[in-house]
């Protein structure tokens, strides 16, 4: 975690819905650090969209407690604590009558703020999440693609400043181009914002490229193990755990690897081409090999050659292998 201090607890929190016998989740207690970017994982059913939503309280939990920041939340007025916490979902759920820049400002404009302020802030994270204000603001939802759909609505959910945003498969319905764009991008943007991210997906390679830690949900809201992506990979809990994630943990341990990740040091090499710290080792040869260059510009290191990255690659791989 990236504080010693949990943002979210969850202590046995639990879901039972009126008329059934068996939790929708079970007993649950968890820890959720500042800046930490957690996914929950899991089949159909298993609990992880209504663990989510309890957070936010539009799930009320049947028993438990819920701290965000030592507040004990589920003693809290719902609709504030939800104005404080960014949220996004599958249909992004825009307002087809207001324009983009309201749909950004709608938060901002329930809490009070000027308009001149919340016309900035709008265009603002337009900026941040890759929309042209000029060219985007004054559209409405419908003259959108799905992808910018989305980017508005991570937007709209980063309006006022929340600590906390919550995302419900966000990029689930998206195809699968734009939507390994989208998964890149806001990977970069989680690099510079350092928001506390509880984000929801059935797809275990989405849960994999983007999170810090794992929960990985069983059927019948059993948490079967949170962890690190490497952790899981490496160490799976028990047979379910195992069977999830698949065939070929070892190759997607080595893609697993982020450039940012390395323990790297600059080259005296000409031709280097741009990465980010977020890209993949693999993604990082990629774009070497395409441009013909002799290695990668990695931002806060420096010109990296080709060799020396393959080098630190096989160190990282081998301490994982060590560390098992």
């Amino acid at each position: 975690m990236s504080d010693t201090q949990p943002m979210i607890s969850l202590r046995q929190v639990c879901k039972r819905y009126p008329g059934t016998t068996n939790d929708a989740v079970m007993p649950l207690d968890m820890d959720i650090g500042k800046g930490e970017f957690v996914v929950l994982v899991g089949p159909s059913g298993c609990g992880k969209t209504t663990t989510l939503r309890m957070i936010n309280r539009l799930v009320e939990p049947t028993s438990g407690e819920i701290w965000i920041d030592d507040v004990d939340v589920t003693r809290s007025e719902p609709d504030d604590l939800r104005r404080h916490i960014g949220y996004v979902i599958q249909q992004v759920g825009l307002i087809p009558h207001m324009t983009i820049e309201q749909n950004v400002g709608l938060v901002p404009r329930m809490l009070g703020w000027p308009k001149a302020r919340i016309k900035e802030r709008s265009s603002e994270l337009l900026e941040l999440v890759g929309l042209d204000p000029d060219k985007h603001a004054r559209r409405y939802p419908k003259q959108l693609s799905g992808g910018q759909q989305q980017r508005v609505g991570v937007a709209r959910a980063l309006a006022a400043d929340p600590p906390i945003m919550l995302m419900d498969e966000p990029f689930g319905a998206i195809d699968p181009v734009t939507r390994e764009r989208l998964q890149e991008e806001f990977l970069r943007l989680q690099e510079r914002i350092k928001k506390t991210i509880v984000f929801v997906t059935h797809d275990i390679d989405e849960a994999l490229k983007l999170g810090d830690r794992i929960a990985i949900f069983a059927e019948g809201s059993r948490l079967a193990q949170f962890a690190t992506p490497l952790e899981i990979l490496t160490h799976p809990a028990d047979d379910f755990v195992r069977s999830f994630i698949g065939e070929g943990a070892a190759i997607r341990r080595l893609a697993l690897l982020r450039v940012g990740d390395l323990d790297l040091t600059p080259d005296s090499i000409d031709g280097a081409v741009p990465v980010d710290r977020v890209h993949t080792v693999a993604q990082a040869l990629e774009r070497a090999l395409q441009a013909n260059a002799a290695g990668v510009d990695v931002p806060g290191v420096g010109p990296v050659s080709v060799q020396s990255l393959m080098l630190a690659t096989a160190v990282a791989r081998l301490t994982d292998q060590v560390s098992r």
